[in-house]
C-alpha cells in the first residue's frame, strides 16, 4: 500500500524527503485529500467535451469529417439514419463511460446537445460523489 501511495505522490512530482514522505504517507488525512484532488483535478471541461464529442463524430465512417461542426444536424447535415446514430450513441456511451437513455438519445441532434447531456451527467455524478 505504501509503494502505491508513494507512487501517487512521486507522480503529482511532490518533492519532500524521505522522512517527510514518510510521515506524509502514514498521515490518511492527506492521502484522502491527494485523493480527492486527483478526482477532482481530472474533471473534464464543456470545452474538452465538444471537442472529444465531435473528434468522435468525425472517426464515424460513414460521415464526411468536413461537415462535422458543434451544430452540424446528425440527420439533416450528416445525413445519418436512425441505426448510425444508434452507434453513434455508443461510441459516445463508450467514450465517456455513461449511458444515454433511448428517449434523450432521440433529443440529441448535434455535437453540442451531446456535450451539453454528458457534461450534465458528468455534473451528476460529482455530485453524487460528494
Amino acid at each position: 500500500m505504501q509503494s502505491i501511495r508513494y507512487s501517487i505522490l512521486k507522480h503529482m512530482k511532490i518533492r519532500v524527503p524521505n522522512t517527510t514522505t514518510q510521515l506524509l504517507i502514514k498521515d490518511e488525512n492527506i492521502m484522502e485529500k491527494l485523493s480527492r484532488h486527483l478526482c477532482t483535478s481530472t474533471d473534464t471541461s464543456s470545452d474538452e467535451i465538444v471537442d472529444r464529442v465531435i473528434g468522435l463524430v468525425k472517426k464515424f465512417d460513414r460521415i464526411d469529417a468536413c461537415k462535422v461542426t458543434e451544430t452540424a444536424d446528425f440527420q439533416k447535415d450528416l445525413s445519418l439514419d436512425s441505426l448510425d446514430r444508434v452507434e453513434l450513441v455508443m461510441a459516445f456511451e463508450q467514450e465517456f463511460s455513461i449511458e444515454i437513455p433511448d428517449e434523450k438519445a432521440d433529443k440529441l441532434t448535434c455535437c453540442a446537445d451531446v456535450a451539453r447531456y454528458i457534461a450534465s451527467q458528468v455534473e451528476e455524478n460529482k455530485e453524487e460523489k460528494h
